[in-house]
């Protein structure tokens, strides 16, 4: 028998949507300004809400940027697992394409990190649960790592691998001059070249 649709469910369907629609207005101004140039005020302004119906759903700004940073980092953490369920394993070169492309065709989630790389201001709480967030994804390069033989300073191989990544990214992401086909390639290429690099350092 089919479970029963209530009334209830329709409002918590209805505050659901409204969280996410805050989070939609977040990613979006915390992809064109660093976390302490966004006000509450400003990203009620893009959701086309009130301020106080954002205090309803997030403590402050800090909690909704965190918020909107784990929506996408668990989409990506996702993948990574699907990714891990198909091939039973997860080398380098795999696990560095996958966060390449995630992040070319998320675009707004890359703009959103390069601004937090170079504005942290946000309270300790919140800046906890981020780097919670970011164990999780050093965790699976880790995992890469074990999987082709290392066996010393795993994690600190992890920190560098993904600023590397992170650094084609930024450094190439938005290249003058070339088609946006053209850019996806280059960065593969290079996220490929780096991949390999890491693998051979064993």
């Amino acid at each position: 028998m089919d479970k029963k649709f209530t009334f209830h469910d329709l409002k918590e369907q209805e505050k659901e949507a409204r969280k996410q629609l805050i989070i939609d207005a977040a990613i979006r101004l915390f992809s064109r300004k660093s976390i302490s140039n966004v006000s509450i005020r400003d990203i009620a302004k893009e959701a086309g809400i009130s301020p106080a119906l954002i205090y309803r759903y997030f403590t402050d700004r800090d909690d909704l940027f965190v918020a909107s940073f784990l929506r996408k980092s668990e989409e990506m953490l996702k993948q990574f697992q699907e990714e891990l369920q198909i091939a039973g394993t997860l080398n380098p070169e795999k696990i560095g394409q996958k966060f390449v492309n995630f992040l070319i065709e998320n675009d707004l989630f890359f703009r959103m990190m390069t601004h937090f790389m170079l504005d942290t201001s946000i309270k300790e709480d919140s800046m906890k649960t981020f780097n919670n967030s970011i164990k999780q994804v050093l965790d699976l390069f880790d995992e890469a790592f074990e999987a082709i033989g290392y066996q010393e300073q795993i994690r600190l191989h992890s920190h560098a691998f993904f600023a590397a990544l992170n650094g084609v990214l930024i450094t190439y992401r938005h290249y003058p001059g070339r088609s946006e086909a053209d850019v996806q390639k280059h960065i593969q290429r290079l996220a490929s070249i780096i991949s390999k690099k890491f693998s051979s350092l064993r």
